[in-house]
């Protein structure tokens, strides 16, 4: 409500100070020489408020194409390069099919054709979910940043249910077999690439982006200053990992790549060939880089080491992650369960 006070100045002028107070909005203040101007702009400014409260005004349109372009512009360039890559041909996808909507145009009906398109034309559900989930992170980013939208129709579509996580790891024959193959490569990096991640189960790009500075030799340790969770991982450097590392690190000044490669934005690519072509040499079916890393997962939880510790070893964000290899405990499961037996027969 508004209330007028006279206020009277030392030089003896008089003025009349308005303040209208409104819940949930901030103070509004005024002073006039009369009290009939005082009560006039009260009663208008009054008005305004209140339809301003209770008939908001509508955000500017913008189209989805317009986003996506600022979210192109804006986030794009904070992810990895392969992140950026591949993000890039989704976004051009969405843009394609939605751009032209403006934003709140946009129905859940519009979402779920498209989500069921992809169904019918067998589309993986992890790729369902990878089209949905970056639409839905540039909405909220809309939302939150941008202040363009104030719904996310996206987040009331259903999404089909994920598989369960693969863990195909190699056999010990297998793993012989390829690092047979990786001595022969032409890529002569490639068997100390492989071995390392076998040693540590680091994902195939943070192995390549380690410099010789990410070494620290005495203490026998290799750092990564961001995963692909972001959080940062020190492991030890043990067995055949430390004498490959320390015969890397002789050569390199601080700041040389572990592994070294031409193309900056695409480090990978000459990496990946070899290792590719390793694994068909040596007739292993179902493999890829990251099946070390799993690897690592299943060696350790075969060997009877705590779920949370391997979690630590991958740099897992929660310990749900590592229970993918929960189901290679199996020695311990038994020799719980026959302490069961006996205190069932007892």
């Amino acid at each position: 409500m508004a209330t007028i006070n006279l206020h009277k100045a030392q030089d003896g002028s008089i003025t009349y100070r308005v303040r209208i107070r409104l819940k949930g909005m901030p103070l509004q203040t005024a002073s006039f020489l009369t009290r009939p101007d005082a009560v006039k702009w009260a009663k208008v400014r009054e008005g305004e408020l209140l339809a301003g409260k209770h008939f908001p005004q509508k955000k500017a349109n913008h189209t989805l194409a317009e986003l996506i372009e600022r979210y192109a512009h804006d986030v794009l360039p904070r992810k990895r390069y392969e992140t950026q890559r591949r993000e890039g041909y989704l976004l051009a996808f969405w843009t394609k099919r939605l751009g032209a909507k403006e934003l709140t145009d946009i129905t859940k009906a519009d979402i779920v054709k498209i989500r069921d398109e992809f169904a019918k034309r067998s589309a993986k559900s992890t790729t369902i979910h990878r089209y949905l989930n970056l639409l839905s992170h540039v909405l909220n980013t809309a939302i939150k940043d941008y202040d363009w939208l104030n719904d996310n129709v996206v987040a009331k579509v259903s999404k089909p249910p994920l598989p369960p996580g693969k863990t195909r790891y190699l056999s010990d024959e297998e793993r012989q077999r390829l690092l047979s193959e990786c001595r022969k490569s032409k890529n002569h990096l490639l068997y100390d690439l492989v071995m390392l991640a076998m040693y540590t189960g680091l994902r195939r790009g943070s192995l390549l982006r380690l410099r010789r500075r990410d070494i620290d030799l005495h203490q026998r340790t290799i750092s990564v200053e961001r995963t692909k969770n972001a959080m940062p991982v020190v492991l030890p450097l043990v067995g055949e990992a430390y004498e490959v590392v320390k015969a890397r690190c002789a050569s390199l000044a601080v700041d040389e790549h572990l592994f070294p490669h031409a193309n900056e934005q695409m480090p990978g690519r000459s990496y990946c060939r070899a290792f590719d072509y390793a694994i068909k040499r040596a007739k292993i079916e179902g493999a890829s880089f990251h099946t070390l890393r799993h690897g690592v997962g299943s060696y350790l939880v075969q060997a009877g080491v705590d779920l949370y510790v391997v979690s630590r070893i991958l740099n897992h964000k929660s310990i749900v992650m590592s229970q993918r290899y929960s189901h290679l405990q199996t020695d311990q499961l038994r020799d719980a369960l026959e302490v069961l037996a006996q205190r069932l027969s007892s």
